[in-house]
């Protein structure tokens, strides 16, 4: 978007678009208030679009003013959600493996996934996605969590232990077990 046209616009609207909305719904937020914050921080991308060259990463960029502007959006309706619930409810829906293995071993592998997941804070689900989903850098990361990058490399460092640790424990029959760790390596590394 370095030279503010047009078709680097609809390219970083149509690479960034999906992402931000399974971001958004991850973190909680109803579906029309994800496509209200995309419509809004790509509006006002697309009218400041001259004036972004201090940008050095357009990814976290978006992805930040996204999850602020969902925060803002929310409490204009304070009456439908509350900031609490919102960020006290970071899920991510596995859903990578549907086409991996057959519908009876996804299932079990998704249940045990999530339960896995739902062993980790608010703020270690949403590191994992923002890495392993997303497919974002440690630094976009940290920008987007408005931490620093080497505090990001360890919560999502602590996190993957945290979940190899509950792996070895977990009733995952062995073939399971090691499809997760190579989903882990593969996702995660």
């Amino acid at each position: 978007m370095e030279k503010g046209d047009e078709p680097s616009f609809s390219l970083i609207y149509n690479s960034h678009v999906d992402d931000l909305y399974s971001y958004g719904i991850s973190l909680g937020f109803q579906k029309e208030t994800c496509k209200d914050a995309i419509q809004d921080i790509f509006y006002k991308l697309y009218i400041s679009r001259n004036n972004l060259s201090h940008i050095k990463n357009i990814t976290a960029y978006i992805f930040k003013s996204f999850k602020y502007r969902l925060i803002d959006l929310s409490r204009k309706n304070i009456r439908e959600e509350t900031l609490d619930v919102i960020t006290e409810s970071f899920t991510v829906n596995v859903t990578v493996l549907d086409n991996i293995i057959d519908s009876e071993k996804a299932k079990i592998l998704k249940e045990k996934v999530s339960s896995l997941l739902d062993g980790l804070t608010a703020n270690q689900r949403e590191v994992v996605y923002l890495k392993y989903m997303i497919g974002l850098e440690h630094k976009e990361i940290a920008d987007i969590l408005n931490i620093r990058e080497e505090s990001a490399r360890k919560l999502l460092y602590r996190t993957m232990e945290k979940l190899r640790q509950q792996v070895s424990q977990e009733d995952f029959p062995e073939g399971l077990s090691i499809l997760f760790l190579l989903f882990l390596s593969q996702r995660f590394l």
